[in-house]
């Protein structure tokens, strides 16, 4: 019932496909590529909330959606053999991941999902992140679980689908904030909208 419903609903807010990922309406307001979720509705437990996961690390080692309670979690979606927008996003990550330490923003984790595990080994993201010069000390590529979790749990968390097509895989470009509690309370344009400085003054309001 929960899958059905929400199917039914991500049809009615998909608007446009477009490469790697796809762009869909939001309920709250969005002002220079970031988009306020501290006060959105949640109709569902699942909806725009961390969902429970055991995965593999870039090192092989278990992380839990545990290891993400008590601190802020940044959330993105990649692959490793993403031939579109991933190419952009990844780095825009590392402008914040950079912009965070220059700035002195504390307490925001960041985590990456691969939409295509069974492909992207511990190794293969191990390499992905050091080309694109992440930081792993507060970076971490998330492996090692079943697409069911993808389709059935990150999907309706994200409010979003993953879509395989001819040689890509559709994907978010967003970047997600999750609180300590794990809820969403902000949406980050990762891609052609990126902002940099709003986003790093965002958290930085948020910080404080």
């Amino acid at each position: 019932m929960r899958k059905i419903y929400f199917i039914s609903v991500v049809s009615l807010v998909l608007l446009v496909f477009s490469g790697c990922g796809f762009m869909y309406a939001d309920s709250a307001p969005e002002r220079e590529g970031v988009i306020d979720m501290s006060e959105v509705e949640r109709e569902e437990d699942y909806q725009w909330r961390m969902p429970e996961f055991e995965a593999q690390n870039q090192f092989g080692e278990l992380v839990t959606n545990k290891d993400t309670e008590g601190e802020k979690t940044l959330v993105k979606t990649i692959f490793t053999r993403c031939p579109t927008v991933c190419m952009t996003m990844t780095p825009n990550m590392v402008l914040i991941q950079e912009a965070m330490v220059r700035e002195e923003v504390d307490g925001v984790n960041i985590v990456s999902f691969t939409v295509d595990p069974e492909f992207d080994t511990p190794e293969r993201l191990e390499d992905y992140a050091h080309s694109y010069g992440a930081d792993l000390d507060n970076w971490t590529f998330l492996t090692g679980y079943e697409e069911s979790f993808l389709t059935d749990e990150l999907a309706p968390a994200l409010f979003t689908v993953f879509q395989p097509v001819e040689n890509d895989i559709l994907h978010p470009t967003r970047f997600y904030l999750f609180n300590e509690a794990g809820d969403i309370i902000r949406m980050y344009e990762g891609d052609e909208s990126f902002n940099l400085d709003s986003v790093i003054s965002d958290l930085k309001f948020l910080q404080n």
